[in-house]
């Protein structure tokens, strides 16, 4: 049994000296782990990653209203013989080129209203021409709007409103994320802290053994013990000896948990939790802790928003069942330019030109601006499909949709009715035990006194001084994990009712997109 201790006590000396030489201890707030988190952990990156993305997706169905400007020209050549008298030439010959300015504007209700300007120069060789080169402006006002199928800001906003929920679900993904992220550092922070008071805990009921065992080594030297008070003073030093070896181990394994979430796994460091637990009272009410749960959750917030995309499916696949009425409508002038060619004519030898008179691409605007020659058109047009069975199978999908998620909205009510029952529960049950193991552990530490002094007298038993100082190990141990519950369990009652922001002074918009 010696050799046993000995070989357990040289591994505990062996690792501590075969520390890395950078490995430096760091003492680490609760407060400072949860903001190095949110600043470092990948997950929520992602997530913040997610969320910027669907911000951009919003973006984009919102260009949908932008104006369009379409620019075009061309010029072409055109040759032909000549088919009549009258041509002036044995080849036709024509010249045209054109420069176009058309702008488009969707209309909120679902139609487009355009404005274009159409200019054309035509040049011939035609001496019968009386105007040579030509030129020709068309300036046009139009609109088309749907009367029954795709009228209304439903059918054009259908897309932006789709996307606005998105993004908003995504922003509560994102407060669920930093809410879990906040709980996950707290978890991992409290046991890591539970870890090293186990730790100190062990090393005391260490120490105690240790103290028994040589005050039995002087009793059995001077002959008033036994040697059998020896081996079990020593299977007990080996026993607590083996649980520090557990305990330092358990303080490795929390602490890379703890890094793990931290985003710290490749640095050396030796986290030291600063924060002592402590056990404050708060009052549980059940009807406003569900009140606050259901108007704050990010899942239920999630969900109304699927409920609120799928009325809008339902509302525009009803739209899509009417006839496809389309009202047209245009208003255009027209200008006349160019070079005006005089002539005078002889009935013998034909005309001669004796003069030009030049009218310019901007008094041909002009002609357009001042409305001297006025045009209009206005007409229907009415499209009906000769089958509906594509449109009637997206709106009794979209019916199937919104009434599934009109059931996960009563699932995800049911959820926060049970999971705000189970933290108030466990909050007070959890505050039972820390008051409960706070008074058993008072009483273990009397009675173990109480006995240590017997057994000086010589009115105890060595084996009932080691059960006592079991018992007294197993009610620290006992409180400890119980003021560690309580406080995780606060910690959950916080993700419950998102109260994570309020709690942490945690800046929701700082975590979106800045534009």
């Amino acid at each position: 049994m010696r050799k046993v201790m000995c070989m357990v006590s040289l591994v505990l000396i062996v690792n501590a000296f075969l520390l890395p030489a950078d490995q430096l201890k760091k003492e680490l707030s609760l407060k400072e782990a949860i903001v190095f988190a949110l600043k470092n952990n990948l997950n929520l990156q992602v997530e913040m990653t997610n969320t910027e993305y669907y911000w951009y997706a919003l973006k984009i169905n919102k260009s949908i209203f932008i104006p369009t400007l379409e620019i075009s020209g061309s010029s072409s050549e055109y040759n032909s013989p000549s088919t009549n008298a009258f041509s002036g030439a044995d080849i036709d010959t024509r010249e045209t080129s054109s420069l176009d300015f058309k702008l488009s504007q969707p209309l909120m209700l679902g139609g487009t209203l355009e404005f274009s300007l159409d200019n054309r120069r035509t040049e011939t060789n035609s001496i019968f021409s009386t105007i040579n080169p030509s030129l020709t402006t068309l300036m046009t006002f139009s609109i088309s709007q749907p009367l029954l199928k795709n009228f209304g800001l439903l059918a054009t906003q259908k897309d932006i409103y789709i996307a606005a929920n998105e993004y908003n679900k995504y922003k509560h993904q994102l407060r669920q994320s930093i809410i879990d992220l906040v709980y996950s550092v707290e978890e991992a922070y409290w046991n890591l802290v539970y870890a090293y008071q186990n730790l100190e805990a062990t090393k005391m009921s260490l120490q105690r053994s240790k103290d028994l065992l040589r005050q039995n080594e002087i009793k059995v030297k001077v002959g008033i013990a036994a040697k059998i008070d020896i081996l079990e003073a020593q299977a007990e030093v080996a026993s607590y000896e083996s649980q520090l070896i557990q305990a330092e181990k358990t303080i490795q394994t929390t602490e890379e948990n703890l890094k793990k979430i931290l985003n710290m796994s490749k640095i050396t460091d030796i986290l030291l939790p600063s924060n002592k637990p402590e056990v404050k009272k708060i009052s549980t009410d059940f009807d406003s802790f569900l009140l606050e749960a259901l108007q704050k959750r990010p899942d239920i917030e999630r969900t109304r928003l699927d409920l609120k995309n799928y009325n809008i499916y339902v509302k525009y696949y009803r739209n899509q069942l009417l006839p496809n009425l389309e009202l047209t409508a245009s208003y255009y002038t027209t200008g006349q330019g160019g070079d005006q060619l005089i002539f005078d004519i002889h009935p013998f030898y034909g005309g001669e030109i004796i003069g030009v008179i030049t009218k310019d691409i901007w008094k041909t605007w002009q002609d357009n601006m001042s409305n001297l020659y006025q045009n209009y058109s206005v007409g229907l047009r009415l499209s009906i499909p000769l089958s509906l069975s594509k449109e009637k199978a997206q709106l009794a999908q979209a019916r199937i949709n919104l009434k599934k998620a009109f059931l996960e909205l009563k699932n995800v009510e049911n959820t926060i009715y049970s999971e705000v029952k189970d933290v108030m529960k466990e909050i007070e049950s959890n505050l039972k035990l820390v008051e409960a193991n706070k008074i058993a552990l008072q009483l273990e530490e009397q009675k173990l006194r109480a006995e240590e002094k017997k057994l000086s007298v010589g009115l105890s038993t060595n084996f009932q001084v080691l059960n006592f100082q079991r018992d007294y190990a197993n009610a620290q141990t006992n409180a400890l994990k119980s003021t560690i519950d309580y406080n995780l369990s606060i910690a959950k009652l916080n993700r419950t009712l998102v109260r994570t922001f309020e709690y942490y002074h945690i800046k929701f918009k700082e975590f979106l997109k800045k534009n």
